[in-house]
C-alpha cells in the first residue's frame, strides 16, 4: 500500500526543522565552503531523519529544495536495499513528470503570475532565488529521487563497535585522520556482506578493479569481505589519494570519482577548491554521486559524533575479538567445522572472506589462509589435533555446465546424475523455472577425472576452432593451486581497458548443441554421452591455437569485465608483454570480443582458462547470492550513451549481466534510439 506525505510544494531546510551549525571534529582538515552547506544538511536530513521507505523529490543541484516526501509502505528492513521496483519505477517517473510540467507552466508565463494558478503561484512564491524563465527551465532538467538512510544508519552504528578499534588502529598506523573511519558508514553502513548490484563489495564498497590494487580477490575468496583487511586497504588508497591531491576534500572525493578523475579536473579548473570543482567542472562521469560524496562524508561525521540527537542511545555491538591460524594445506570446510565444533553462522561471521563454494565444499580452504576464530578458542592444540588426512594435496577442480537451447534444470540433474534440489543449492538458484540459455551453472564434483562430453559428433567435427561459440557445454577445469597478484591497472576513465562483459563463459571441454529452427521456440537438447578420461584435453574453442609451438600460442577473443591485467595475472606476466604481442601502445583499451594474441610460457592453456572460467563465475555467484531478477525494462538510447554509462549511471547494474540481455544487439555501435532490454533486479535481503 503506498501512502503519500505531502509538503507543501516546496520545502526549504528552515522548514524541515535543521538548526545550529555543523558540529564535527578537524574543521581545519575537513572545511566546508558555505556553498557546500545546503548540501551537507541535506544529507544529514537522508542519514538522520529519513527511513528507507521514504523518498525525497529534490533539486539535484540544490539540495535545499525539496518538492515531496513520498513514503512508500510500511518500513521493511528486509527491503532497505532493494532496487526501484518495476512499480517505483513507473510511479517516480509520473511524478517526476508533473513536476517538470509545472516548472514548464511556470517559465512559458513568467514573470506574470496573473496567468498561473494558485499552485504554479505557491511555487513560485517558495522559489524566490529564482530570477527567470532560464532558472525555472533548468531546474525542471534536475528533478531527482532520494531515499531515506535513517534505519540504516542507525544499525551501522551498532555494526561499527564490532570494528572500530581495528579502524581506529589502522588508520593511526598510516598517520591518518580518525576521522576517515565514518567513510563506511557512507558507503555500506557497516554491512560487510554489503555488494552492490554493481559489483561493488564490503564495508569499504571496492569495486573489483580497485580492489585487486591491495586484495586478494579468486574464486574461493574475496578480501574485499573481510572488515579488517579492507581497512587496511582503505587506509592506503586514501593516503595515495591525499599524497597526489593535497587535500583531504579532494581525497575523499577521488575515493569515488578516482584520483586521475579528480587530477583531471583540478587541471582543468585550475583550482583546488572543491566548491568550486562541484559547480563548475562538466564530465559524463563527474555525476550526482561524486559531486555529493564530500559532502556525505561531513553529514555522515556530524550524525556520527552527535548520534544520541538522532537516534537516542545505541547499542554497539562489542568489538570482534579472535585468534588466527595460518593453514598449511587445502581442507574443506565441513571438515574443520566439524572437528572445531564451531556453528557454520559463526564461522562465517570470522571469516567473511571465504566465498560460496568454500562454504558449500565445492572448494578447500585455500592453502596459507588465515583462519579466524574466537579469541576463548584454544586454537593451536585444536589444530593440532587434526590427522594428516584430513587435509588435501590441492585444491577441489570445478566442474560447470553452460545452459542451452531447450534446457531446464529437470533433464540437467537427470542428464548428470545429481537432483534439482543440488543444482540450485549450489548455484543459488531460488526458482527452478528461472533459468536463462548462456547461463553457466556449477555442477556437483564427483572425483578428480575431467568429463568430456560429445554430443553431435558429426556436427563437432564439422567445426574450426576459430568459429562461433557452442550453444550448450560442459566445462571442467583442473585443479591447481594459485595466487592473486594485485592488479595494476589505472583507473577505467583515465587510461584502463574498457569495462567489458562476459558474454559466454570459457570452457575447456565442450559439446554441441543443434542450432534452433525459426519456428521453434524450444529446442530439447539430446542426451549426452558422458566419456571419462584422465588426460586433459585441448579440445577448446575458446582459443585459437598458432599451429603447434612450444610454448602454446593462441588468440582469444575479450569477454565482458576482462582487461589486460587480468589476462597478465592469469599468465603470471606483465601487462606490457601482452601489448608488446598485439602492438597494443600504452592507454590504448580493448574492445568487446577484441581478438588478443597470449603466449602461454608459465602455465597451460588449461589453467588459464581456469582461472578464467572462475572469474566470470564469480562474478555472477556474487551477484545471485544477492540480487534476484524479477522482470524487465525497455531502454531507448539516448544520443551521447553508452552501454557502460547506461550500466553504471542510470540502472547501477553490472555490464555483464546486461550485456547478457542483449545479445542480439550490436552494443559496441549503439545509436540514439536502439532499444536495451534491462533486468529489474531485487535485492534477496
Amino acid at each position: 500500500m503506498l501512502r503519500r506525505v505531502i509538503f507543501l510544494f516546496v520545502l526549504l531546510y528552515s522548514y524541515l526543522g535543521f538548526s545550529g551549525e555543523l558540529n564535527y571534529s578537524s574543521k581545519e582538515l575537513f572545511p566546508v565552503h558555505d556553498e557546500m552547506v545546503d548540501a551537507c544538511q541535506f544529507w544529514i536530513k537522508i542519514f538522520g531523519n529519513y527511513n528507507t521507505n521514504q523518498y525525497l523529490i529534490h533539486d539535484s543541484r540544490k539540495l535545499n529544495i525539496v518538492y515531496e516526501v513520498v513514503t512508500w509502505g510500511e518500513l521493511d528492513e528486509s527491503k532497505a536495499d532493494d532496487p526501484f521496483s518495476k512499480e517505483q519505477k513507473v510511479f517516480f517517473k509520473k511524478k517526476t513528470k508533473q513536476y517538470e510540467d509545472l516548472l514548464s507552466g511556470i517559465a512559458a508565463v513568467y514573470p506574470d503570475t496573473n496567468k498561473m494558478d494558485s499552485t504554479q503561484k505557491k511555487l513560485v512564491y517558495k522559489l524566490q532565488d529564482f530570477k527567470n524563465k532560464t532558472d525555472f527551465l533548468e531546474a525542471r532538467l534536475r528533478i531527482r529521487v532520494q531515499r531515506g538512510q535513517k534505519n540504516k544508519f542507525q544499525r551501522g552504528l551498532e555494526i561499527s563497535g564490532r570494528y572500530m578499534p581495528f579502524l581506529k588502529a589502522t588508520f593511526a598506523k598510516h598517520n591518518l585522520p580518525e576521522e576517515l573511519i565514518v567513510l563506511p558508514h557512507v558507503e555500506s553502513s557497516f554491512n560487510y556482506r554489503a555488494y552492490s548490484s554493481a559489483g561493488a563489495a564490503g564495508i569499504w564498497q571496492f569495486t573489483r578493479g580497485t580492489g585487486k590494487q591491495f586484495l586478494k580477490i579468486t574464486y574461493e575468496m574475496d578480501e574485499r569481505l573481510d572488515p579488517i583487511l579492507a581497512t587496511e586497504a582503505a587506509a592506503k588508497l586514501l593516503k595515495r589519494n591525499y599524497e597526489v591531491l593535497g587535500s583531504w576534500p579532494l581525497a575523499i572525493t577521488a575515493y569515488n570519482h578516482g584520483a586521475h578523475g579528480m587530477k583531471r579536473a583540478v587541471r582543468k579548473l585550475k583550482t583546488n577548491e572543491l566548491n568550486t570543482i562541484i559547480k563548475n567542472y562538466h564530465s559524463r562521469y563527474f555525476k550526482f554521486a561524486s559531486r555529493n560524496f564530500y559532502c556525505e562524508f561531513i553529514a555522515a561525521l556530524h550524525v556520527t559524533q552527535n548520534y544520541m540527537s538522532y537516534f537516542g542511545p545505541i547499542n554497539f555491538e562489542p568489538p570482534l575479538a579472535y585468534k588466527e591460524y595460518k593453514l598449511t594445506q587445502f581442507i574443506e570446510f565441513d571438515t574443520l567445522s566439524d572437528h572445531l565444533k564451531i556453528d557454520k553462522d559463526l564461522f562465517r561471521k570470522y571469516n567473511p572472506a571465504l566465498r560460496h563454494p568454500v562454504y558449500d565444499n565445492s572448494k578447500h580452504i585455500p592453502k596459507g589462509y588465515k583462519v579466524k576464530l574466537p579469541v576463548d578458542m584454544e586454537i593451536d592444540s585444536v589444530m593440532a589435533a587434526l590427522p594428516a588426512s584430513a587435509y588435501a594435496s590441492r585444491q577441489k577442480q570445478s566442474k560447470y555446465y553452460k545452459i542451452g537451447y531447450g534446457d531446464n534444470l529437470s533433464n540437467i540433474a537427470r542428464r548428470f546424475g545429481t537432483s534439482v534440489e543440488t543444482l540450485m543449492a549450489l548455484n543459488n538458484i531460488s526458482n527452478a523455472h528461472f533459468i536463462r540459455r548462456g547461463m553457466t551453472i556449477r555442477l556437483p564434483v564427483e572425483s578428480e577425472t575431467q568429463l568430456l562430453v560429445a554430443i553431435n559428433r558429426e556436427k563437432a567435427e564439422q567445426v574450426k576452432p576459430a568459429q562461433t561459440k557452442p550453444a550448450g557445454q560442459i566445462l571442467a577445469a583442473r585443479a591447481a593451486e594459485t595466487e592473486s597478484k594485485p592488479e595494476t591497472n589505472t583507473p577505467l576513465e583515465l587510461d584502463s581497458p574498457i569495462v567489458v562483459q562476459q558474454a559466454d563463459s570459457i570452457p575447456l571441454l565442450t559439446f554441441w548443441l543443434p542450432e534452433p529452427r525459426k519456428d521453434d521456440t524450444t529446442l530439447t537438447v539430446s542426451t549426452a554421452q558422458l566419456v571419462r578420461t584422465t588426460g586433459k584435453t585441448l579440445n577448446d574453442l575458446e582459443i585459437e591455437f598458432i599451429k603447434k609451438s612450444d610454448p602454446a600460442e593462441g588468440y582469444i577473443w575479450v569477454e565482458p569485465e576482462e582487461t589486460l591485467g587480468h589476462y597478465a595475472d592469469w599468465l603470471q606476466i606483465k601487462t606490457q608483454q601482452i601489448r608488446n604481442w598485439n602492438r597494443i601502445s600504452y592507454g590504448t583499451p580493448i574492445q568487446l570480443n577484441q581478438r588478443i594474441k597470449l603466449i602461454f610460457n608459465n602455465i597451460s592453456a588449461d589453467e588459464f582458462n581456469r582461472l578464467r572460467l572462475e572469474y566470470h563465475r564469480g562474478l555472477e555467484e556474487d551477484f545471485f547470492v544477492n540480487y534476484e531478477i524479477t522482470d524487465t525494462l525497455t531502454h531507448q538510447v539516448k544520443n551521447g550513451e553508452n552501454l557502460w554509462y547506461i550500466c553504471n549511471y542510470i540502472y547501477n547494474l553490472p555490464y555483464w549481466l546486461v550485456v547478457d540481455f542483449n545479445k542480439e544487439v550490436k552494443l559496441d555501435n549503439l545509436k540514439a534510439g536502439d532499444k536495451l532490454i534491462i533486468p529489474a533486479v531485487r535485492s534477496k535481503g
